[in-house]
């Protein structure tokens, strides 16, 4: 029994010694342990990260996505800093939120901002005419079904249903103006056809072409004016060189990206090209202008889309410089080149691991029979995730979605043609080594 007291009692003064101990070193350290409780976060991060962002700019994420600097302290317990951090946290880029903090887009209007969702995609598609003195309009009118008297239900589902459509529009628009001397085709809508954009779905259109200046300057500004007042924006052109190569920022997925549009379409160049002092588009027949435009915007942007007019009207065959410069492009910073003109679909490259899509053909532009299609870019958390193609045929002054063998024919064209490319069934393009 004395034994058992006696172990009791050497018990009992251990565990009054440990709690004596503890007590004395917390009391030995009271300033440390109060700084590490009440040390704001962002003072943490701020020196975590190395001082490498600035201490406003960590108390502006705290403001307004509360919570968001404690996830970015449990993923640097883990990961040495990384910008790409800050898109999984908070859903926007790093580069967004810069231009957020620093308040870059109140000043802008060459900006949208799509809400956040999970996932997100940009389509594309090539030639489009709604000029009133050519093939598409008079069977618009004269079918009395709106827009569906020119586009099946399936492709505008695609159009209405995408966060962002682009279209290349390829006519003036106006009620004045004279025909180009020297061009054996001019096409000109009046201003209330650019209406039928907001049918398709159409968000953005692509001005660098050689039909906007059909009917000369006066008719070309009416053109810009028209597309300001139905509220479209357009690249590719402008009242001087400044303005026809000003990209265009669209924020969707919480990624910044940016289009930029110019053409080398003319064997016989009738188009005049915009300069500091003159209106015009932007042209790209020397490659030059165009790469250091892609460089300056890749270093504000998180993705570049290049949208060239350019390639042999009718063939299948590439020009060796639509080839040359769409890599020349990619090597400057563009994610990806897309091209049009060709009137006919033209097949894929990847160059670098990005895709250049050589040729979309004609969309709605005239009453001949030609395969086209719709290219279409997914982004999803990590960004850009997937690329596809939407077989379709323009007939009779209508285009109609392409389902089974239609469908595969087209892709298989387009995979004869193509090149470290190929598309599934589905229509996905993928990297291939061939």
């Amino acid at each position: 029994m004395k034994k058992i007291i006696a172990y009791l009692g050497i018990a009992f003064l251990v565990v009054i010694g440990i709690y004596l101990g503890r007590a004395i070193i917390q009391y030995d350290n009271p300033k440390e342990t109060k700084e590490e409780k009440t040390e704001p976060i962002e003072e943490r991060i701020y020196q975590k990260l190395e001082k490498k962002e600035e201490k406003e700019f960590l108390s502006w994420i705290e403001k307004e996505y509360p919570s968001s600097l404690e996830k970015l302290e449990k993923e640097l317990e883990n990961h040495s800093y990384e910008t790409t951090m800050w898109h999984k946290i908070v859903g926007y880029s790093y580069q967004v939120l810069k231009d957020f903090y620093e308040k870059k887009y109140d000043a802008m209007d060459n900006v949208t901002i799509l809400p956040l969702k999970e996932t997100n995609t940009i389509s594309i598609v090539g030639d489009v005419s709604l000029a009133d003195n050519w093939a598409i309009m008079p069977q618009y009118d004269a079918r009395g079904q709106g827009v569906l008297g020119i586009l099946s239900q399936d492709i505008l589902d695609i159009m209405q249903q995408t966060d962002w459509m682009v279209a290349n529009s390829e006519f003036t628009v106006s009620n004045r103006g004279s025909k180009m001397p020297g061009k054996q085709y001019t096409f000109r809508a009046s201003p209330e056809r650019l209406e039928i954009y907001k049918e398709m779905g159409v968000d953005m259109v692509t001005l660098a072409n050689n039909h906007v200046y059909d009917y000369g300057e006066e008719a070309f500004l009416d053109m810009l004016e028209a597309f300001q007042t139905h509220q479209i924006p357009y690249v590719g052109a402008g009242h001087n060189l400044s303005e026809a190569s000003m990209p265009y920022y669209l924020i969707i997925g919480g990624y910044k990206v940016a289009f930029l549009n110019a053409t080398r379409a003319e064997k016989y160049i009738l188009t005049p090209g915009a300069t500091e002092e003159s209106n015009g588009v932007f042209r790209c027949y020397d490659p030059t202008n165009m790469i250091s435009q892609i460089e300056k915007t890749k270093a504000e942007s998180d993705y570049v889309i290049a949208i060239i007019h350019y390639g042999k009207e009718g063939y299948h065959e590439l020009e060796e410089e639509q080839v040359s410069s769409s890599k020349q492009y990619i090597d400057a910073g563009a994610d990806m080149v897309v091209g049009h003109h060709a009137h006919t679909l033209q097949g894929i490259e990847f160059y670098k691991n990005k895709p250049i899509i050589y040729n979309l053909g004609n969309f709605i532009f005239n009453a001949e029979v030609d395969d086209t299609a719709i290219f279409q870019v997914q982004i999803e958390e990590q960004g850009i995730s997937h690329y596809y193609i939407y077989p379709a045929l323009q007939k009779n002054c209508y285009t109609d979605l392409l389902i089974e063998e239609g469908k595969q024919r087209v892709i298989r064209d387009l995979n004869s043609w193509s090149i470290h490319a190929f598309i599934n069934e589905e229509g996905e393009i993928l990297e291939s080594s061939n």
